[in-house]
C-alpha cells in the first residue's frame, strides 16, 4: 500500500494538516506504511541565498553602489515584518539609483524617505523603509501599484515634474529583475518572502 499526502506549504511552513503527518510518521516508523511523499509547490530557499541574490543584483546594476553588502540587513529586517526584501532593494533603485544619486552616503537615505530625512546608517534607513511599507500594508496596500499610491502619489506637491508617474513601472521592473512577480502581494500576511522552487521530497526514510 502506498500513501501520498499533499499539504499546503508556504515558504517551507506546513499550513495543512501537520497532526495527520505526525500520525502517519508514527505508523510508518512502526513499519506499517511505506515512505510518505509530500508535494511542496513553494519551498523557499534560505534567507542567505536571498541576501546573496540582492547583493549580486546590486553589483550588476550599480557596481559602485554604497549599498553593496546590505543584502543581509535588508532580508533580516524585511522578512519578519512581512515585507518582501526584494521590494526594498527595488525601491532603492527607483528612488536614488541604489544610493548613487542625491546626497547618497552623506544622509544614508537611498529610499527617498522624507522629504529630507537623514539617517546615521543604511541600517536605520532600511528599518524605516520596511516600517513604512508594513504600515501601508496594514492599511490595505499590499501590491506595488497600491503601495505606489501612498509612497509616490501622482500629483504630489514635492514632485513638480511628475516623476512619481514612473514609480510603479520602475519598481516593478527592478522587482522582476530580482526574481519577483510584480502582480503578487509584496507586503502583509502571507507575503512571498523568498525565492522559491518546486519539489517533491520524501519526509520519511
Amino acid at each position: 500500500m502506498s500513501l501520498r499526502l499533499v499539504l499546503a506549504v508556504s515558504c517551507g511552513v506546513v499550513v495543512g494538516v501537520p497532526s495527520l503527518l505526525g500520525a502517519v510518521a508514527i505508523t510508518a516508523l512502526a513499519g506499517g506504511i511505506p515512505p510518505v511523499h509530500v508535494a511542496q509547490p513553494h519551498v523557499c530557499v534560505s534567507d542567505q541565498t536571498t541576501a546573496e541574490t540582492i547583493d549580486s543584483w546590486i553589483v550588476r546594476t550599480a557596481p559602485m553602489s554604497p549599498l553593496i553588502g546590505t543584502g543581509h540587513a535588508i532580508v533580516t529586517i524585511a522578512t519578519p515584518a512581512g515585507v518582501d526584501p526584494r521590494l526594498i532593494a527595488a525601491i532603492a533603485l527607483q528612488e536614488t539609483g541604489l544610493g548613487m544619486t542625491g546626497l547618497g552616503p552623506s544622509v544614508h537615505n537611498p529610499f527617498g524617505l522624507g522629504p529630507g530625512m537623514v539617517f546615521s546608517s543604511w541600517h536605520g534607513a532600511i528599518t524605516m523603509a520596511v516600517s513604512t511599507i508594513a504600515a501601508m500594508a496594514a492599511r490595505g496596500a499590499r501590491t506595488i501599484p497600491d503601495i505606489a499610491q501612498m509612497w509616490a502619489p501622482v500629483g504630489a506637491r514635492n514632485d513638480p515634474t511628475n516623476l512619481n508617474a514612473n514609480w510603479p513601472r520602475g519598481v516593478s521592473a527592478a522587482f522582476v529583475a530580482l526574481g519577483g512577480d510584480p502582480a503578487a502581494a509584496v507586503a502583509g500576511p502571507g507575503t512571498h518572502r523568498g525565492i522559491c522552487t518546486s519539489t517533491t521530497r520524501n519526509v520519511l526514510p
